[in-house]
């Protein structure tokens, strides 16, 4: 008897090993041939000049690129440094999330211990900050790009206000704030933070600081009223919401890697998200098993929408579209290939 036990108990053991790998298996298969080409179609049909990234095999991505023009420097390529403006909100949002992890701040923890100076700080939260409803706002731009993350840092907290209302209210200004406080928190800067614990573990040599960056290492945007001057001005003075450059295959193996592969950080996300008017947190916006972000400034537009539990995703890149258009690819995506 006892023998015929452990041969149930084995069988089903080992059928229920099966259907873990089988499912296991199943998760984020790469995108067959004639999706490819649909999406490729879609690129075509809508003239977008960029590139899409599906699922390939196991973390790798597939790139289906679209041409519309024959100007090399305006070409975007899976390997090509691309501002990655708000996309970056997510990178600085799993950074404060390791610094929770590790009880060095927690969502409650007020701003008024990094940054006392600031109007209403006591009243502020890394919450608030994550999910955007601190109250706090600053739309200005400088005049010239801002040179380190002290000069990024002063600028903010000169040009910043506290509307003392915390309803939702999307403000660069509160990423700002979270990436002074990783460097704070971690007595180092925050583009350091982000070298050592996230592009070196995956050797991820396309993510650079706009410092780092010259006109010939991007694809030129195909808006012929924004010029590049106006580029580094908008990415230097978005210190940890888009200062950042990052290839679309690096950014690809970041979302992936320490994103979709931590279950309990966007379960925690999500468990957030829900308490407030607009579901977001911590850079991606939150709707069932999906998460999505957009990341727009003048002349270049991106976007990403992955399933968390499947790990499909999906990404564009492009510098001839405006914002309302990418977010129309960005819907069109999450309704006929995601199929939300």
């Amino acid at each position: 008897m006892k023998k015929l036990n452990l041969f149930i108990f084995l069988m089903f053991s080992s059928f229920g090993l099966f259907f873990v790998s089988t499912q296991q298996q199943s998760k984020a298969a790469a995108v067959d041939r004639q999706t490819q080409t649909q999406l490729h179609d879609y690129l075509k049909s809508h003239h977008i000049n960029g590139v899409m990234l599906v699922n390939g095999k196991g973390s790798k991505a597939i790139t289906i690129t679209n041409n519309e023009t024959t100007n090399n420097k305006q070409l975007v390529k899976a390997n090509r440094l691309f501002p990655t403006a708000s996309l970056q909100k997510i990178v600085t949002g799993t950074a404060i999330y390791q610094l929770a992890q590790k009880k060095q701040l927690g969502w409650d923890t007020s701003l008024n211990t990094y940054f006392p100076q600031i109007d209403g700080s006591e009243d502020i939260t890394i919450r608030e900050l994550m999910n955007h409803t601190s109250g706090l706002v600053n739309n200005d731009r400088p005049a010239l790009p801002l040179r380190g993350q002290k000069q990024q840092i002063t600028y903010m907290l000169e040009h910043m206000r506290n509307d003392h209302v915390h309803t939702w209210d999307y403000q660069d200004v509160d990423y700002e704030l979270l990436a002074a406080i990783i460097s704070k928190q971690t007595h180092s800067t925050y583009n350091a933070y982000i070298q050592r614990k996230f592009a070196k573990p995956l050797h991820l040599r396309q993510i650079k600081d706009f410092s780092q960056v010259n006109k010939k290492n991007v694809p030129q945007t195909m808006d012929s009223t924004v010029d590049w001057h106006q580029v580094t001005v908008t990415t230097s003075s978005d210190f940890g919401a888009g200062n950042l450059f990052i290839s679309p295959n690096n950014y690809w193996q970041f979302i992936y890697n320490y994103v979709l592969k931590n279950p309990q950080m966007v379960n925690e996300f999500y468990q957030e998200s829900q308490k407030q008017e607009v579901a977001y947190f911590g850079g991606v916006y939150i709707d069932s098993d999906i998460i999505r972000a957009n990341g727009s400034i003048p002349g270049y537009n991106a976007c990403f929408i992955a399933n968390y539990k499947t790990k499909k995703m999906i990404m564009l890149f492009s510098n001839n579209i405006d914002y309302l258009t990418l977010k129309s690819a960005s819907d069109d995506l999450l309704h006929n290939y995601m199929g939300e």
